[in-house]
């Protein structure tokens, strides 16, 4: 009975089973996925801690030599050397391009471990123990390149790609490699196999680096590598970079990231910015400062806004540089090396005791051990501002033409200052015609934009009227648009002496008859009137037809209602170009307008203007009207002196100092032979003493059978027979400036 008990149960349970067994025994487990991309790449966003050398290896000028310091020991070793390249200093090892290919050496010996490749060029490398990756490029018609895998002493594996490479990174045993500008791939250490591949659409990807634990990927910025990121490449990204801005040579933020590293005496590694991210959750830059290096200049600039914090002048030229929290390292072709903090003071500095062509610095993250037990407190400057100022004009002033980008960026920085002495310093700077043009110019224009330096204008305008002193001629075009901006009326009359006179040059005139116009200075149009009737024939192209447009368009602007007939006389005169008859055409319309009516306040403000009383009888200034006047006794003597003279020119040039008195302090005569004759009848010339004191004046004058400029109805009535014209309305000596 048991048997069958058992039986039956048993037979129940086989049945149960039995129906069960098409679905209970089915798979009930989702299918095994393969692991993403970026969980493939997940070991390299983690990289192990790196233990470096504090060192520097560079290469020696003639004869070339291959050297290794240790930062805290000295040197290490030397060796003879072909280098085609910079070193690359990573892991235990140097990679550079040699005579025989891309060559690593061991960084403790200077013994070559192994050729990576004797047809490329060498574009980047990384190092993590003693595996080393190394990327080339290849010369070819279409751009292309390798990743080679260099464990110990030989080269473990090398994958090419039909495509440019950048520059690589390893991180715990993965190779990190962009390449085609966009694409990121992760390469097994062991035998090169991809193991993952992102394609980031809106980044520009050159480097792989790894920093302090830390992976970032970029070209144009950094940006930090987290799996977030990989999962979603295609997302819009906004790399971390300092403050973007305008600068000396415009070098890039990081070096191209496909380009060869360039050879060691290039003028890359002189002309450079350096900066390096800080360590911490934020993105930042270390030390909060980018560093300029521009051949032997070193400027410290603000990551956070654009200013320059501080600037430093060298006798050599800057060839390798390295940041450190809390300092820079850095070395001159001299084979000096300095260590210097954020504020610009010098820590110390050792000689090295070999002059370089370029070398690369790893300080391994710190300063060395024996600057951060030996440095001074940092002294702050009493005046920060002030002695930022006296470092940019200096940098500025530095007479080397290799520095000229530098210096102008320099000019531009001193001049957002807001100081006199910039002002001086400007005009300093301007005023040196020996500099190369680029200096000459950003001097000049910003010279032209101040708003503050009133005094150093107007006494570089009145320096300008002695030729006695031994000092370069001041930028006149320049200081009369300051003068203008500033509305200093007093520099009207010194502005108008310089348009008088022959040797002012051409491109100034421009700029000092349009100061003349925003200072107002009615009083000005003869002047004005007289420089037109003597240049306004002109042949097209000549370089005073600037300052011709210049002086007519003040014409209109000053409603020079006197000088109508002369505009009208110069719009119809065939022999003068058709551009400078248009703009005498709209001169007159601008006279002829009929002006605005004046607001209330402007009325009050002339008003008063008006009321102002001068008890001072002398004038203001020698003009060209009182000149002539002061002269006018004398006339007839001058001509004869023309007359007399043996070379028998049509007309003389006289350029004096008078004094504020009316003295004559000094006379310069042209042409020199009529000196003799000439200078003792000005002697005698009587001028009047003015509130403006010393002043130069220039005269010129004619021989008695001279042509004079015909007047106005003359001209005119000479444009109503076309058929016979006759000569334009010049004077003697309408021309090009050197006949002014």
């Amino acid at each position: 009975m048991s048997t069958c008990f058992s039986w039956r149960w048993s037979s129940v349970f086989a049945i149960t089973l039995a129906g069960c067994a098409a679905s209970s025994f089915q798979p009930q487990f989702r299918p095994t996925l393969a692991p993403t991309p970026e969980a493939m790449a997940r070991p390299a966003l983690t990289p192990k801690p790196r233990q470096e050398r504090a060192v520097a290896v560079g290469i020696t000028q003639d004869p070339m030599r291959l050297c290794a310091w240790d930062l805290n020991a000295g040197l290490l070793w030397e060796r003879p050397v072909v280098a085609k390249s910079a070193p690359l200093v990573v892991g235990s090892a140097i990679v550079m391009q040699e005579a025989e290919g891309v060559v690593v050496r061991d960084l403790a010996t200077g013994q070559v471990r192994t050729i990576v490749d004797d047809k490329g060029h060498l574009v980047g490398a990384d190092a993590e123990d003693d595996s080393v990756v190394v990327s080339v490029a290849y010369d070819t018609p279409n751009p292309r390149g390798a990743i080679a895998y260099i464990a110990g002493n030989h080269v473990r594996w090398k994958q090419p790609l039909n495509l440019p490479v950048g520059s690589p990174a390893i991180a715990n045993d993965q190779v990190v490699v962009p390449w085609a500008t966009q694409r990121l791939s992760i390469l097994a250490g062991a035998d090169g196999k991809e193991l993952a591949r992102f394609h980031f659409k809106s980044s520009v990807l050159g480097h792989a680096i790894v920093d302090r634990g830390r992976l970032y990927v970029g070209q144009l910025g950094l940006l930090p590598v987290t799996e977030q990121l990989l999962a979603h490449p295609e997302a819009k990204l906004e790399p971390y970079t300092p403050r973007k801005r305008e600068l000396a040579g415009q070098p890039a933020l990081l070096r191209d990231g496909y380009e060869p590293v360039p050879e060691p005496d290039s003028a890359h590694h002189r002309l450079e910015l350096d900066w390096h991210l800080a360590q911490g959750k934020e993105l930042a830059t270390e030390n909060d400062a980018l560093w300029l290096r521009f051949y032997r200049l070193l400027f410290a600039l603000d990551a956070r806004e654009d200013r320059v914090r501080w600037v430093r002048a060298y006798d050599h030229d800057l060839v390798g540089f390295a940041i450190v929290p809390g300092g820079v390292i850095f070395v001159d072709d001299a084979g000096i090396l300095r260590v210097l903090d954020p504020s610009g003071t010098e820590l110390t500095n050792r000689d090295l005791d070999r002059k370089l062509r370029v070398i690369a610095i790893r300080p391994a993250g710190q300063l060395p051990a024996s600057v951060v037990t030996a440095a001074a407190p940092t002294v702050a400057a009493a005046d920060p501002e002030k002695a930022l100022r006296a470092e940019l004009f200096a940098a500025a002033s530095l007479d080397d033409d290799r520095l000229s980008a530098a210096r102008a960026y320099a000019i531009e920085q001193l001049s957002g200052f807001n100081a006199s002495d910039v002002t001086a310093n400007l005009l300093a700077l301007c005023s040196n015609g020996k500099s190369p043009e680029p200096v000459h110019l950003a001097a000049c224009s910003h010279l032209a934009e101040r708003d503050s330096g009133g005094t150093e204008v107007i006494e570089a305008l009145r320096q300008h009227a002695s030729f006695l002193e031994n000092t370069p001629a001041p930028p006149v075009g320049a200081l009369a648009e300051a003068a203008a901006k500033m509305q200093l009326t007093k520099a009207g009359p010194l502005i108008l002496s310089q348009v008088e006179d022959p040797n002012t040059p051409a491109h100034d005139l421009a700029q000092a008859f349009h100061a003349l116009e925003r200072l107002n200075m009615r009083g000005a149009t003869p002047d004005i009137e007289r420089f037109v009737r003597l240049h306004h024939a002109e042949p097209a192209g000549s370089e005073l037809a600037p300052a011709i447009a210049a002086a007519l368009h003040a014409l209109g602007a000053l409603k020079a209602r006197a000088q109508r007939d002369t505009l009208l006389a110069v719009s119809q005169d065939a022999f003068t170009v058709a551009a400078v008859r248009e703009q005498a055409r709209q001169a007159i319309v601008a006279i002829d307008a009929v002006p605005a009516p004046k607001t209330e306040s402007v009325a009050k403000e002339e008003s008063e203007e008006d009321d102002e009383v001068q008890t001072d009888p002398r004038p203001y200034s020698l003009t060209a009207a009182v000149v002539r006047s002061a002269l006018m006794p004398v006339q007839a003597e001058l001509s004869r002196c023309l007359a007399s003279d043996a070379t028998h020119p049509r007309t003389g040039r006289v350029s004096m100092v008078i004094d504020g008195a009316g003295g004559v302090e000094g006379i310069f005569v042209a042409p020199t032979s009529l000196a003799p004759c000439v200078e003792p009848i000005l002697r005698r010339a009587k001028f009047p003493p003015t509130r403006l004191g010393r002043q130069r004046v220039t005269h010129s004058f004619h021989g008695p059978n001279a042509t004079r400029t015909v007047k106005p109805k003359q001209a005119k009535a000479a444009t109503t027979k076309p058929t016979k014209p006759t000569k334009p309305p010049t004077a003697a000596g309408a021309g090009p400036i050197s006949q002014r």
